[in-house]
């Protein structure tokens, strides 16, 4: 179980208590925003997706469920407060502060997303598959408490922060984001993106263990137990949108140092392309990818692969799927994956699932 830091609990406390009562402060004039979603998963897939089994799963959840409060007090300020409330548990996904006053920069101050990865950076409502690509799960880093600036100049966006990641009461993190947008006509462009992440895990607990990408399997995938001292993480990114395609391509890799200055390197990618029939895009706003604005239908494919170079473990998946649009509350996704696990650079098992997802958002 993670222990939680003293400092950091009541920082995130009196963040969440501000967010409150500002709601309630300016609930009446019309500056809160009240929203959430939920999200009911089914998957099945055969016994490649299992560490000890004989016959095939099929197993459902409630995979997410979120509620969230926005509002803006003053005139440069805003708060955003998100929980989750799957399986009976209440879990704070975002507090945080955000101050838009300067002119070269936003503050945000709380819990909030570190900007590495655009799949990371996309909110699951916007994905193009169920789920995320094994390189985004495994590297890219989720949310933290910190704080961070972030702007924009001509065609390119940044962010850097300072962030208390939650491997660790003692752990720190420098992270930062630079995109370029060389090509934009409305939601018609080319994005290109580099992240990095240096990480001072001082002496926790690490291990690579990941799913092929169907959330209620196994971990298959899995690497050495270490007491990691240094981490640090590369990323670069494109997107490429026009006329209902979107092409979406992302490289990661992450060189773990423990407490005896041994080395640990992970590697991986992903190709994504889809094609909405109605000829739209989805959104794009200061270097993230958003929502399908368009009712209908969206064809989808992705190739994933993630390696453990010193354990010599590698994964690949193929995935094609298929999402439909009702209007902007309700949507489902379906997808097919074919996954293979490598070991010594043989085969050792392959298999297949299906994902089904219906969303609500409100």
């Amino acid at each position: 179980m993670k222990k939680t830091n003293p400092v950091s609990a009541h920082i995130l406390c009196a963040l969440v208590s501000c967010t409150f009562v500002n709601s309630y402060v300016f609930a009446k004039d019309d500056n809160l925003e009240i929203g959430g979603y939920i999200m009911l998963d089914h998957d099945s897939f055969d016994t490649a997706f299992l560490e000890d089994g004989d016959s095939s799963q099929s197993l459902a959840e409630i995979r997410r469920a979120r509620l969230s409060f926005k509002s803006q007090f003053m005139k440069d300020w805003k708060t955003k407060f998100q929980i989750d409330l799957t399986d009976g548990n209440t879990e704070i996904k975002d507090a945080y502060l955000r101050y838009q006053g300067l002119n070269w920069a936003d503050i945000t101050l709380g819990k909030q997303k570190e900007a590495f990865g655009l799949e990371k950076l996309t909110s699951s409502r916007n994905l193009l598959m169920i789920e995320r690509s094994m390189v985004s799960e495994a590297l890219a880093p989720g949310r933290s408490l910190g704080i961070s600036a972030s702007g924009e100049l001509a065609s390119m966006n940044w962010q850097l922060g300072y962030y208390q990641p939650e491997e660790s009461e003692s752990a720190t993190a420098i992270t930062g984001r630079l995109t370029w947008t060389p090509w934009q006509q409305n939601n018609n462009l080319v994005h290109l993106g580099v992240a990095f992440s240096e990480r001072d895990l001082n002496g926790s607990e690490f291990r690579m263990n990941e799913q092929l990408e169907v959330n209620l399997s196994d971990s298959l995938l899995d690497g050495e137990n270490l007491l990691a001292d240094k981490v640090s993480l590369a990323g670069i990114e494109f997107l490429w949108q026009q006329n209902g395609f979107t092409t979406l391509a992302e490289w990661q890799q992450a060189t773990v140092k423990d407490v005896n200055s041994s080395e640990y390197d992970y590697q991986g990618g992903y190709l994504q392309v889809s094609y909405q029939l109605s000829g739209d895009n989805r959104t794009y706003k200061n270097g993230s990818l958003g929502k399908v604005t368009t009712p209908g239908w969206e064809l989808t494919s992705r190739y994933s692969q993630f390696e453990l170079l010193n354990e010599d473990r590698e994964a690949q998946t193929y995935s094609i799927g298929v999402n439909y649009t009702v209007n902007n509350k309700l949507k489902f996704m379906g997808d097919y994956i074919k996954a293979k696990l490598f070991e010594g650079g043989f085969e050792i098992d392959a298999g297949d699932a299906i994902s089904l997802r219906a969303q609500y958002s409100f």
